[in-house]
């Protein structure tokens, strides 16, 4: 067991990965440390949480040191934590800085990059880890379980962090895109739009269900359902007609040329 995990930041991805870790029970410790008043009441709220006045003070206490704040506040911090680095090993959650950043900006070698989506607020998050340069494997194993307290750990490499954060990252919202554009069918057609919301979402459970348990192909399916003549084929047509191929492959594609621009 990891003696002691401190988190940076209590926003989405913060306060997932603190209430992840003591769900999990992955370490003896898990601190956190926030600037905002209101989200700091919600964490102290959190009976199994350490809240940490200073960063300063987390980072002496904790053995590993999760990052989960917006990347423009970084170099502020990165300017705090300097001289308390030594010996502590980081996780960085942050869109667009690599762990080469970390390694040169903090003075350590321990650094993993994370990269997960929104679902880790219901421990369902695909979150891609890759480990730095100089990481050991040891901490690369810790990362992993620590990881897998908020979803799916899979482990890539770092020139693959952009194209998982534009498949996944910014992926779900596509998806939530898609169910809301799915549900408005349904009202098109004359559900009230909570009614037709949840038809979506079983759709998609049922969906997302098949693909998994039997592992064929995502057209095997699609081929089966449209029937020649039909309604279903009439209605693929459509998403055709409207590029709709084409411009889910463009928006991961250009949430993936935006990562890789932000890159540091």
């Amino acid at each position: 067991m990891i003696p002691a995990v401190g988190v940076i930041g209590f926003g989405n991805m913060g306060e997932a990965m603190a209430l992840g870790l003591t769900r999990k029970n992955l370490c003896e410790q898990v601190g956190v440390f926030e600037t905002h008043p209101a989200t700091k009441a919600k964490a102290q709220k959190q009976r199994r949480l350490t809240v940490y006045e200073t960063v300063e003070a987390l980072v002496e206490a904790s053995t590993i040191v999760v990052i989960a704040i917006k990347p423009q506040d970084i170099p502020a911090l990165v300017n705090r934590l300097r001289p308390h680095t030594a010996g502590k090993a980081f996780i960085s959650l942050a869109a667009g800085l690599g762990t080469a950043y970390f390694q040169k900006e903090l003075g350590v070698d321990q650094v993993v990059r994370f990269m997960p989506n929104l679902a880790a607020k219901v421990g369902k998050a695909l979150v891609g880890v890759s480990p730095g340069f100089e990481c050991g494997p040891v901490f690369a194993e810790q990362a992993m379980g620590i990881a897998a307290a908020i979803g799916r750990a899979v482990l890539l490499p770092e020139k693959l962090m952009a194209a998982i954060t534009g498949l996944s990252g910014s992926g779900i919202a596509f998806v939530f895109h898609f169910v809301h554009a799915l549900a408005m069918g349904g009202v098109r057609e004359g559900f009230p739009y909570p009614q037709a919301l949840e038809h979506a979402l079983d759709t998609l459970d049922g969906a997302v269900a098949l693909l998994r348990e039997t592992g064929d192909h995502p057209i095997s399916f699609e081929s089966k359902v449209c029937s020649p003549s039909g309604t279903t084929i009439e209605g693929v047509k459509a998403l055709e007609k409207g590029g709709f191929t084409d411009a889910v492959l463009e928006a991961v594609s250009a949430a993936a040329r935006r990562a890789h621009e932000l890159e540091h």
